[in-house]
């Protein structure tokens, strides 16, 4: 398990076409600046299920308020 990164807060010193995105690492410049940014809502959530295993790497979500 591991935080999802966008590619701009990654660590720029690690190799992206090796390390899986859900491993990547920080930038350690950014990591003062993070934040979702997200109003969810009272009591809301946000899920990703991501399929590890197969070819692309599929993925979906689902949002409740």
């Amino acid at each position: 398990m591991g935080r999802w990164l966008p590619l701009d807060e990654r660590n720029p010193s690690q190799d992206q076409t090796t390390i899986p995105p859900w491993r990547a690492e920080a930038d350690p410049a950014v990591l003062d600046t993070f934040g979702h940014h997200m109003d969810l809502g009272d009591l809301g959530g946000m899920y990703f299920f991501v399929c590890h295993t197969c070819p692309g790497t599929p993925y979906t979500h689902r949002y409740d308020c």
